[in-house]
This record gives structure tokens, sequence and C-alpha cells, in this order.
């Protein structure tokens, strides 16, 4: 976010560079922190963190704890969760918090910590427009502290502070860009009252790190939570059309199932061990598909079919289409002799019970052609309906499986 250096009132906040130290009263200054390596949604992010703020309370080891939090957080309610327990006894900072934006400017999540709703509502309603922290920040994409802007006098007397910062009289505020997919989306700040004290450079760049580290932990939910809504909707729509599915995700216990997949399920013997079997992630990457022979509850056996896909990465939840085949009725070898292969492929889908025209959707025929190959079935046979021709396929003969 950072990129050119910026002097202002002998502030630089170009990473790489530190200015003189200014230590607050009655704090103590810490060592250079080391940089930070964290795991954000599978990627490796390296950041340089540079000398930690004048607080005994910061140190390289709370700044890694710090934004492993920030970076494991899968959800925005656990981010701010992670982000106000520990922004503030980082940087020793009073108040603290941050805001998103849509791209409109309004407010979608917003993080206080040791401020009042009055403030909130006040800075929000009449002082927002007019801060020229934040107009800095958000028009040069780097961090901006108020006395680089003015002075302590000329703070107190301006119209942002008179509208809503004095109501925590907050003498010294930064305001902190948040980039998520290359443009602004919101602020970090933090503020304290005490007249006496002072942001260094050096406070301001690790904030800005922060910010960054929480820009792209909001990449990461963000393209998680489109990833699931993708997901859903897929899902939503297999559901509408009676397709069996489940899901195996690896942060729920139970395995997801749609209501026609707990029908076709219930009709298999060991239905949830052969599941199991079936969901098991092998080695390829890649969707693939598995079979596995099974025992039904009516004495017949069958086969599932399983065709499976990750849904967003190669470690995350797994979508699996089933399908059921049962072992398809005995049919008199003798009978069958008189009928062509097509016929007899059709015999059999009859018997199964499908109406013509589902019939012609499974052989890729259509309605009307069906309707004929019945037609010369039934005559081949002398029978002149489908209940006579399925009483003449599954009679007590020596049979043969077609598959």
């Amino acid at each position: 976010m950072c990129g050119a250096a910026r002097e202002v009132r002998g502030h630089n906040y170009e990473r790489g560079h530190c200015s003189p130290e200014r230590t607050r009263p009655g704090t103590m200054k810490t060592s250079v922190a080391p940089p930070v390596s964290c795991t954000v949604s599978g990627a490796v992010i390296e950041r340089q963190l540079m000398p930690l703020p004048g607080s005994e309370q910061a140190g390289g080891v709370e700044v890694v704890r710090f934004v492993r939090t920030l970076s494991a957080a899968s959800s925005l309610d656990q981010l701010k969760h992670g982000f106000l327990a520990g922004f503030g006894r980082l940087l020793g900072v009073p108040m603290y918090g941050y805001a998103l934006v849509d791209p409109t400017g309004y407010p979608t999540c917003v993080a206080t910590g040791n401020v009042s709703p009055t403030f909130v509502a006040k800075y929000e309603r009449d002082a927002k427009d007019i801060d020229p922290v934040l107009a800095e920040a958000y028009a040069t994409g780097r961090p901006t502290y108020n006395l680089d802007l003015m002075s302590a006098e000329e703070w107190l007397e301006s119209p942002v502070y008179r509208r809503a910062y004095s109501v925590h009289t907050m003498r010294h505020v930064v305001e902190v860009p948040v980039v998520t997919d290359g443009r602004i989306t919101g602020n970090v700040h933090f503020g304290t009252s005490d007249p006496d004290w002072d942001f260094s450079a050096n406070d301001i760049r690790l904030a800005d790190a922060l910010g960054g580290v929480l820009g792209l932990t909001l990449e990461a939910i963000e393209s998680r939570e489109r990833v699931e809504r993708e997901r859903d909707q897929a899902l939503a729509v297999l559901d509408v059309a009676g397709t069996p599915f489940a899901v195996s995700d690896p942060l729920a216990t139970e395995v997801r199932l749609n209501d026609a997949a707990r029908r076709l399920l219930a009709d298999v013997v060991d239905a949830e061990e052969h599941l199991h079997r079936l969901l098991a992630r092998p080695a390829t990457s890649g969707g693939w598909s598995r079979r596995i022979d099974v025992e039904l509850a009516t004495g017949e056996t069958g086969v599932i079919h399983g065709h499976l896909r990750p849904v967003d990465d190669e470690d995350g939840a797994l979508v699996a289409v089933l399908e059921l085949e049962r072992e398809r009725p005995g049919i008199p070898s003798g009978v069958l002799a008189s009928l062509t292969p097509r016929e007899q492929e059709v015999a059999v889908l009859v018997v199964e019970g499908l109406a013509d025209r589902e019939i012609a959707e499974r052989l890729c025929l259509s309605h009307h052609t069906v309707s004929q190959y019945v037609k010369r079935i039934y005559r081949k046979l002398d029978v002149d309906s489908r209940v006579a021709l399925t009483r003449l396929l599954l009679g007590p003969h020596n049979a043969i499986r077609l598959r």
C-alpha cells in the first residue's frame, strides 16, 4: 500500500527506512522484528515488519502470534474478534478499530475497541465526509497521521475534531488504508487522548504492515465465501432436479446429503461405510469417478456410482453425485431371441417401469421411435400391454443378466 517514500513533518513511512525514533513518555524501545511468514488460504505471505513501536508490550513473538491469528480467520466474525483482541495490546494504543466499506463507501463491517457507540454514530453522520486524515489516506493509499497534516492546535480547532473526535478528546489519530484485490476497501484506525503521546514512524509502519495482512485475509475470506455461494447454487440446482449428492467437508464432522441421496442410501446395507469408501480422496488431483458393489435391503445387489469433484482446492470440500444401479431383472433367454438388440434394450427398460418418453431420453431416441419399438415388441412376443410384457419377461425361467 505504501510504495514511494512520504516525508511530512519529519516522518518517512517508506518500509525499509527508519527515521529517528521518538519514544512516548513512560515506554521502552524494543528490538527490530524479524520477517513474519503467515499462510492465508494456502498462500504463504512474508512481510518485513519494521522496528516495533516503542512499547514494552510489543515484540517479535507477539507480532507473529497476532499475524497468525488474523490469517487463520475463516469468517468476518473471527477476523473481528482476533483483531480486537490483539491490535490495541500490540501497538499499546487505547482506542482502535477498522471499517470495511462497499464500493459506494457505505460501511459493511465495523470493529471498534474502547470507543463509544455515540462516537461511531457522530463520526459516520457528521464527520466522516470532512475527515482530512481519512481523505489523505484514501487519496494516497498510505497511512496518515493527523499531526503530519496539521499542528496540535489546528487539530483541536478542526471541524472533524469538534464534530466527532472531541467525544473522546482524541489528540492523535492514524488512518491506514486496507487494500483487497487492488482497491481500498476500508481502513484501520487508532488514536489516543493523551496529549503527550507521539506515534512514531515505526508505530505507523507496523500498523501499515498489519493492515496489509488484514487485507490479504479479507481476500481469502471473500474468495472462500464466493466459492461456497457458487457451490450452494449448484447444489440447489441438483436438489431441484432430484439428483442425489453428498458433500464431504474437512470442516464438518458429518457428510451432507440431500433428500434424494438419503432415499438412495436407505436401500443400501451398510450405507455409511460404503459412502465413506466412495468419498475417500485419491492421491490424484481433479475430478474422478468410483463404483462400489453393494447389497440392497431387498436382498438384491447393485452398484453405487460416484462422480466426485473438489469444490475449491485440492484440500477443500468434495461434492459427489450419486447413482444406484440395481441388478437388472432376470430375462428369459428364449423370449429375447426373437428381438433385435435395440428391441431387447427397450424391452428391459419397459420391465424396469420406464415410460416411452423416459426410454427415449435414456437411449437418445425420439418418443415416436420408442413407441414403434414397443409395438413391434408386443407383436413379436404376442402381448398387448406393459403388464403382460413384464409378466412374460419375469417368468420363472432360466435367466440371463443384461447389464
